[in-house]
């Protein structure tokens, strides 16, 4: 992962640590919230989030908040319809296990007392939960997650975007950048050595 991306992923995690109370919250910012809350919750007691435990209750929990599925199709975009069902399945699995591993491996890096949520914003079924994290050296960091409701009945995360950059397009380029210089295969062969 590039640098940049690495900030921004460390950017993010700070923004799944929020206990502080939500202003002006719809439905979206409450569940977000309460997802977000059990997260932090379940990773305190384990001194490795990344491993154990830790790992498989904060990876349930993720596995509710995000739409694992709709964030590998959008990653991959073009390359999504070129793949057969069991590939995007295999896909979906390696995307998903690759943002997991990433946040929870940081959890306890981070300060959850300094986050605010800012409210949403809905239209239709679709939202985004505004969000601010104060980080150690005083910066503040604007970090936006993009919900859709679904049939569950939840919102669930499709994007984040941190300072105006989204996650899912960071990703897409990465992978679209191997596949340019390679392939598919080489990419989730990446991503099967990355995942082990």
């Amino acid at each position: 992962m590039s640098t940049h991306s690495a900030l921004i992923v460390s950017g993010l995690i700070l923004a799944l640590l929020v206990r502080a109370p939500a202003a002006g919250a719809g439905e979206p910012t409450n569940q977000l919230r309460a997802d977000i809350d059990d997260l932090y919750r379940s990773v305190q007691a384990s001194p490795a989030p990344a491993a154990g435990p830790g790992l498989a209750a904060g990876r349930a929990i993720l596995n509710r908040m995000f739409d694992w599925t709709a964030m590998a199709e959008a990653s991959l975009r073009g390359q999504w319809q070129k793949r057969t069902p069991a590939e995007r399945a295999e896909f979906t699995q390696l995307f998903s296990d690759l943002f997991a591993r990433a946040y929870l491996a940081r959890i306890h890096l981070v300060d959850a007392t300094t986050f605010q949520y800012l409210g949403d914003t809905t239209a239709g079924d679709r939202a985004t939960v505004r969000t601010k994290v104060l980080v150690k050296r005083g910066d503040a960091i604007d970090v936006d997650y993009v919900v859709r409701a679904t049939n569950a009945p939840r919102w669930r995360v499709q994007d984040i975007r941190v300072e105006s950059i989204s996650l899912v397009d960071n990703y897409r380029v990465q992978f679209a950048t191997i596949i340019a210089r390679s392939s598919y295969e080489d990419l989730v062969q990446r991503l099967r050595a990355t995942v082990k």
